[in-house]
């Protein structure tokens, strides 16, 4: 399968699991359901867990067996997709200290992905 379309895959299943983990863990703070059914809300964190693992997997093949970059673009894109999310779900203002945070993930995952 071409390089690109794998990154593209990996990028996608990344986001939308810290997206769906940003409702699992943040949910209950503005939906009753969330907040009744926290059991619920685990068990759907199963299927998004094997899809990053596959994910994962493909990650590592990419890096050649590297994983600190796997972790790091997962990091970067976590605190880019909870800053939005907390934003944009919860009205939380962007500080100044958040911008920085934003910046400097977005800064880290440019040195993962094009420094060669």
């Amino acid at each position: 399968m071409n390089r690109f379309l794998i990154a593209f895959f990996i990028f996608v299943v990344y986001t939308a699991s810290q997206i769906f983990t940003f409702y699992q863990l943040q949910g209950h703070l503005w939906n009753k359901w969330i907040k009744e059914h926290p059991f619920i809300m685990t068990l759907a964190g199963v299927p998004i867990g094997y899809l990053v693992i596959l994910a994962s997997r493909q990650m590592v093949s990419l890096w050649d067996g590297q994983t600190w970059p796997n972790r790091i673009i997962g990091f970067c894109l976590g605190v880019i997709v909870f800053s939005f999310m907390s934003w944009f779900m919860l009205k939380e203002p962007v500080t100044t200290k958040t911008a920085i945070s934003l910046f400097l993930s977005f800064v880290i995952l440019g040195v993962q992905l094009f420094w060669k």
